[in-house]
């Protein structure tokens, strides 16, 4: 992939239109410049698949699922990016001079050699455990942790000899030198080669072909002084821990299959995991979880699983990968009695390790409330400010039904403060919520009674009309049958957007399309757009730009989670003029530090009712007075 250019892959885009390559896949209706059509990525019988035919993305505003033409395809028919090109270049009658497919085994790989020496020590070190007299006393230690043969033979699991050079003498006179210095498979020292592994049990790391890049291995006897349980083999031209998962190449078909992927810590789990038939399991190998790693699975996983170790470090590291991941498609698994999977396997057996990856699964802010629960709940401060640090998160949950169940959970811990106290925080941070953080399903519930923040108010165009007698029939078309559709009444509706968040978007639009707008506000530092997700989407705006001395709209939304992919394309949706004028941009600011001012008074409020029912009165008379200030800022 890397030998493919960028500028000749926006080049081929650029020469297809996007309408007819999707028009193969979905039903196309125009509705004024755009195309609609009924949703391929997901279920509905209202049409909410726009197709922008200027701009060369699609967009839809059910499921959120949006990109250009290799986004689509890739999607659609669940193939790589390489697969997507040459799907396009065939689609658009071009010749491109591609990279071969051939999962990097070809003679023009300059890492061939590489791949090639560690396949081999990955055949020595599998023979020295299956038929050695150490690697005999090897096996009795594996069965004992509940290795089997069977486990041996699927994952190749072999033994180092406690030799200095062993695989250094069965392999020199093979590979040149250069390969032997970059393999990371030995040591030099005082002109003397050593062996990088030495006694331990080995667990070869493949990349995603199959192919042998590197090694971890394990100390299994009680008199080895080694202070590292676990040693891998250090950074080479092929391997980079931050960016390897193990046991990816045997699971992502099953990944891809089911959109899904067990994310566990270690060798041990995912063996476990696979011992109780679990498949879609990868392991970062004892290392953090990198935005590398969720990047890479994010490319054939739509949903996440944690399944870390049950105690102190295993509870920080799910911490850390939701920081990562999201809280968006993901569910964690916390292993009871602070046990890790393989610990937990051993304990309850096969069957209830399958059951806990399975049906054991909670929401992050259930795992979160937990998690972030402060220790002395006796501090009415402490109690404000936990309640401060997870409204928010309830408030971007979909199901209203959900909200009320975590916060009546808050509330069972909270010895102070009543659900309506609570339920008015979560309240307040709904504002901050967009349409697009919530499922379609949320928006048929009715928001809480009084609560007008909830849900800004649905736009009053009538609701779009689609139904059986719109069907002209049904055609095929490579080999797949498509609906045809007469036309769409109406386009999707969308909730209202508040007038701020209106703001935010358009100013996002002019920086997207007119650099000076954002070369101002690069040279702010006081500058912050008022919802959080705009904030990073203009940051990372900052940086492509930095990068790429503008900003490219079809790069720019390949280098974006799902999410932000989403949002981005409805920024660049809006219908605005071309031109702008500077107090366009003034009042956008302005509006801007009027809505901070309304939203930290709304905060305020908030506290000085929770002070009046706690009674404390010191507190209360603080709390008028910034309101009192508050109040005159907005005048």
């Amino acid at each position: 992939m890397a030998f493919l250019e960028t500028e000749k892959v926006n080049e081929l885009k650029a020469q297809v239109n996007i309408v007819d390559l999707i028009s193969q896949y979905v039903a196309l209706s125009r509705n004024g410049k755009n195309y609609l059509g009924l949703c391929p990525f997901h279920g509905e019988k209202t049409p909410s698949f726009n197709v922008n035919a200027e701009k060369g993305f699609y967009h839809c505003f059910g499921c959120g699922k949006s990109g250009d033409v290799i986004e689509f395809l890739k999607e659609y028919k669940s193939i790589g990016f390489m697969e997507a090109v040459k799907e396009l270049a065939d689609f658009a009658g071009v010749q491109l001079d591609l990279p071969t497919a051939d999962k990097g085994q070809t003679k023009e790989n300059p890492n061939a050699r590489l791949y090639e020496i560690n396949n081999q020590a990955a055949r020595l070190y599998h023979i020295l455990l299956m038929s050695t007299e150490l690697g005999a006393r090897a096996r009795e230690y594996l069965v004992a942790r509940g290795i089997s043969d069977d486990v041996i033979q699927r994952f190749n699991i072999g033994l180092a000899p406690d030799e200095e050079d062993f695989v250094y003498q069965n392999l020199s006179a093979k590979f040149e030198d250069e390969v032997l210095a970059n393999s990371g498979l030995f040591n030099f020292s005082n002109n003397r080669v050593f062996d990088a592994f030495k006694n331990r049990i080995m667990f070869p790391i493949t990349n995603e072909f199959g192919q042998g890049i590197g090694f971890s291995g394990r100390k299994w006897q009680e008199n080895d002084s080694s202070k590292a349980k676990y040693v891998n083999t250090s950074s080479t031209v092929i391997f980079d821990k931050s960016y390897e998962l193990w046991n990816f190449d045997k699971a992502k078909a099953t990944i891809s299959k089911s959109h899904e992927v067990y994310l566990m810590e270690g060798f041990m789990d995912v063996i476990a995991a696979y011992k109780a038939g679990v498949t879609n399991v990868v392991a970062s190998m004892g290392t953090a979880l990198t935005e590398k790693h969720v990047r890479r699975l994010k490319q054939v996983a739509k949903n996440f699983v944690l399944v870390y170790d049950g105690d102190a470090a295993g509870q920080n590291a799910i911490h850390k990968a939701l920081n990562l991941v999201g809280e968006t498609n993901v569910q964690v698994v916390k292993v009871p009695e602070g046990m890790d999977p393989d610990e937990y396997l051993k304990a309850y057996g096969t069957s209830e390790l399958s059951n806990l990856m399975t049906n054991g699964r909670m929401q992050p802010i259930e795992f979160l409330i937990e998690f972030l629960r402060p220790a002395n709940l006796s501090n009415l401060q402490v109690q404000l400010d936990f309640i401060e640090q997870i409204a928010p998160m309830i408030a971007k949950v979909a199901s209203i039904t959900a909200q009320d169940a975590f916060i009546r959970k808050l509330v069972e811990i909270l010895p102070d403060f009543e659900y309506n106290q609570v339920e008015r925080a979560v309240n307040l941070r709904r504002e901050n919520v967009t349409a697009t953080d919530f499922s379609q399903e949320s928006f048929s519930l009715e928001p809480p009674e009084n609560d007008e923040s909830y849900f800004e108010s649905f736009s009053q165009a009538p609701l779009p009309i689609f139904d059986e007698n719109q069907f002209d029939g049904v055609v095929k078309n490579s080999g797949q049958e498509i609906r045809t559709v007469k036309a769409f009444v109406n386009p999707p509706v969308l909730p209202k957007l508040s007038k701020i968040e209106h703001a935010e978007q358009q100013l996002l639009h002019r920086m997207i399309y007119h650099s000076a707008v954002l070369e101002r506000f690069e040279r702010d530092d006081n500058f912050r757009f008022v919802h959080r997700r705009y904030q990073e989407l203009f940051e990372k705006l900052m940086i492509e730009a930095m990068s790429f001395d503008k900003v490219d709209v079809s790069h720019f939304a390949s280098e974006l989670e799902v999410e932000e992919r989403s949002l981005f394309y409805q920024i660049v949706e809006l219908n605005l003029p071309e031109t702008f004028s500077g107090r366009e941009i003034d009042d956008l600011i302005a509006a801007f530090a009027k809505e901070a001012l309304a939203v930290r008074l709304d905060e305020l409020l908030g506290q000085l009712e929770t002070a009046q029912k706690s009674g404390n009165k010191e507190r209360e008379l603080e709390l008028t007075v910034q309101i009192i200030n508050q109040k005159k800022k907005l005048l």
